[in-house]
């Protein structure tokens, strides 16, 4: 891999992308593409009313709008033509599965070690969930 590659991105393996995701994060010069949530958006530094998440997107959506609704900062009729629009979430859902089992499954598990040690505080902050193919994958490497 060189770094011609990594600019082109035509031939990067998943493995080689994390250590380069690796050697970026040693150096402090992590691409805001790949930083941590949590250092990007400083969530003991500022007092958020609300956090959502990519896969309920929808219900957040309409939640952030139904606030904004009652506070006033939207009409109720503006509130409500605004939608989100619909998706196959089980599809999709399915689709992610199959897809992180195919990247996960190439990696090693000290990689992959690494890489929730990177992500760990977004994981206790945000709530986000590790994938079954992650817990999976660390726990037949135990």
């Amino acid at each position: 891999m060189s770094f011609r590659s990594l600019e082109n991105a035509n031939d990067v393996k998943f493995e080689e992308f994390l250590e380069y995701i690796f050697l970026q994060t040693r150096a402090r010069q992590l691409d805001p593409h790949w930083m941590p949530q949590y250092d990007l958006c400083r969530p003991c530094q500022i007092n958020y009313d609300f956090i959502g998440h990519y896969e309920t997107l929808h219900q957040d959506a309409q939640h952030v709008l139904r606030l904004l609704s009652h506070r006033r900062l939207f009409n109720n009729n503006t509130a409500h033509s605004v939608q989100f629009p619909a998706t196959d979430a089980d599809s999709r859902n399915r689709n992610s599965r199959e897809f992180l089992q195919k990247y996960y499954s190439r990696i090693t598990a000290k990689n992959l070690f690494r890489l929730l040690q990177l992500y760990k505080k977004d994981y206790e902050v945000f709530g986000f969930k590790i994938p079954d193919a992650v817990r999976r994958k660390l726990r037949h490497s135990a």
